[in-house]
């Protein structure tokens, strides 16, 4: 839902990709279990094994025929500076909220009023390190996002790739700000498809990530596995085997054989890295392997994606737009059969997904809000191994999640309703 560790020790290695020489992880390590999950049995996805080439829309042939070969889309430049301005107004207006309530409870020593979005967060963070994670985990959708999430355009190419005849945006948004060497915003190589429950899997849900500054090697840009997504593979992931966080993540070597059928990735062959200004997007489905590279930059790389799939999946949920494990239904973004339709955005976008989160594992999301507990817990804990981590570091994530109600995290329910 798109990193490595944050800091070079003895071992770590790095490669070179594209010129640069950018931390990989590391060289060699052995795992120990916390818990094993049995192996999943969802057939492989096919909706891109026939792909239809001439569906209308803005895309020129050869940049669909490169979507379906390559398993992702580079679209340069596509958000103007205007609606990027309003992005970023809204978000230091969140900071700023942060920073009171922080600043309220003595969590920091000054309010830091009159920085920039970047240099405030920063500045935050010195006072408490934990600032990033807080903003980054607050799920009530600003106006400015709800705006660029209804763009037209990218609404006509994901019905000409194949989502449709209605749009809906899923509730599996996220506003990134990827800070220098913190491994908490660093996400490691996955597949989005790991995040979702199994009965997705087959289902086009395009992701459509936003560069909100520039995206550099130095501040941490994407990387996508070119053609990873063929084999309609969701490889076998984990959680904590090298990050103390929540993300899942797979190895190069499983991307490498589970996906591709080869020994190892090559740098600018299989491994492809994208330095994006400011509005660029790429736009890639769950099956495509993609990870952003550590930040040595002294400034945050803010981004934001979001997903778009049709109204109702293959496999029915508790509702029609129920794409997130039942916690928060998608939003119709639009109707094939009104074109005059407009989203009302009104209460969906106030029901705060982490929360929900929370609640579902038994936590109490108040009393995690007001006690600015940076805990990133989530029902994908319950498809993957939880391993301990490599260097022996304690994750409080895993740790917690663990320490949830075990009939809230047994996999007998997915499993017995075929949905593993």
């Amino acid at each position: 839902m798109a990193e490595s560790a944050g800091v070079l020790d003895e071992n770590t290695t790095s490669v070179p990709v594209v010129g640069r020489n950018i931390v990989v992880g590391p060289k060699k390590y052995h795992t120990t279990k916390r818990i094993e999950r049995p192996p999943h049995k969802i057939a492989p996805a096919s909706w891109h094994l026939d792909p239809k080439l001439d569906l209308p829309g803005p895309l020129p042939k050869e940049k669909v025929q490169s979507f379906f070969e390559d398993g992702y889309l580079f679209l340069p430049n596509h958000f103007g500076s205007e609606i990027l301005d309003d992005v970023r107004k809204d978000v230091e207006g969140m900071i700023s909220n942060l920073a009171q309530r922080l600043y309220n409870n003595g969590k920091i020593k000054d309010l830091y009023e009159g920085l920039d979005w970047t240099s405030r967060l920063l500045r935050m963070r010195q006072d408490f390190p934990d600032a990033p994670v807080i903003l980054i985990k607050g799920g009530v959708l600003p106006p400015a996002l709800q705006k660029l999430f209804c763009d037209q355009e990218i609404l006509d190419i994901a019905q000409q790739l194949g989502v449709g005849p209605d749009v809906a945006l899923n509730p599996a948004w996220n506003l990134r700000g990827k800070m220098p060497s913190h491994e908490e915003t660093v996400v490691p190589w996955h597949q989005d498809n790991s995040y979702w429950e199994p009965r997705i899997w087959d289902e086009v849900v395009l992701t459509v990530w936003v560069a909100l500054v520039d995206a550099t090697v130095e501040n941490g840009c994407l990387q996508m596995v070119k053609g990873g997504h063929k084999a309609g593979k969701t490889a076998s992931h984990t959680i904590g085997t090298t990050t103390t966080t929540w993300y899942t993540e797979v190895s190069e070597e499983t991307i490498a054989k589970e996906l591709l059928g080869k020994a190892e990735l090559e740098d600018g062959v299989d491994k492809i890295t994208f330095e994006a200004k400011a509005g660029s997007i790429l736009i890639f489905p769950g099956t495509t392997p993609h990870r952003s590279i550590n930040s040595t930059s002294k400034n945050i790389r803010w981004s934001v994606d979001y997903r778009l799939h049709c109204r109702v999946p293959k496999r029915r949920g508790k509702s029609d737009l129920d794409w997130f494990y039942g916690l928060k239904d998608s939003i119709l973004l639009r109707k094939d059969d009104d074109k005059d339709f407009v989203p009302d955005f009104s209460e969906w976008a106030n029901v705060d997904r982490t929360e929900m989160q929370e609640n579902n594992k038994g936590l109490n999301a108040t009393e995690v809000k007001e006690n600015f507990d940076p805990v990133v817990i989530g029902p994908w804990m319950d498809l993957w191994d939880l391993e301990e981590d490599t260097r022996g570091r304690p994750n409080k994530h895993v740790d917690k999640y663990l320490q949830t109600d075990p009939s809230a995290r047994n996999v007998d329910a997915y499993i017995e309703k075929g949905n593993w």
